[in-house]
């Protein structure tokens, strides 16, 4: 059985994840909650946290195995960036509950202090919700370069795609 735990701001956000998560039978709520308070470690396999709420995080919240929630970039009042389909999200939310809680040691990473200067800024457009193309847009290099830098930094980091990539950013030094 996985424990969860949800800090999620918007209310009918988080009354939907709880509605989703108790429909599962493998996964069970330990908390929900708009405002982040200190969690006992051990007591959460998982937590789903809103990246507007990363900031209030007490010391005492265990970073290593969460789901961030993230929107994509926006421009003005138009939202840019990939979108998923609305009827497959909540199927991609169980699954990224169910495999950041699973069982084993996380992968060992050399930090994002090891990155360039470079491979750190194509990291923030990431962390951003960019896309490869988003970001050579914005720093004023090609795709292709861009992926080379995330390959690079992958690299550095063990993280084998774009969520644990994230996770790295925002939990190693």
């Amino acid at each position: 059985m996985t424990r969860a735990g949800i800090f999620v701001e918007n209310q009918l956000a988080l009354l939907g994840i709880r509605y989703l998560l108790d429909a599962e039978a493998d996964i069970q709520v330990a908390f929900a909650a708009s405002t982040p308070f200190a969690v006992a470690p051990g007591s959460v396999d998982c937590l789903v946290l809103d990246r507007g709420l990363l900031g209030e995080l007490p010391p005492a919240v265990p970073a290593a195995r969460t789901v961030l929630l993230t929107r994509g970039p926006e421009t003005g009042s138009e939202r840019t960036g990939a979108t998923l389909p609305l009827d497959d999200a909540p199927l991609l939310l169980v699954d990224a509950i169910r495999r950041v809680a699973a069982p084993g040691p996380a992968p060992v990473r050399q930090g994002v202090a090891t990155l360039s200067p470079r491979e750190r800024e194509v990291l923030g457009h990431l962390v951003e919700g960019c896309t490869h193309d988003q970001a050579a847009r914005r720093i004023g290099i090609s795709q292709h370069t861009v992926d080379t830098y995330v390959k690079r930094i992958r690299s550095k980091l063990g993280a084998h795609n774009k969520a644990q990539l994230v996770r790295a950013a925002l939990t190693t030094p």
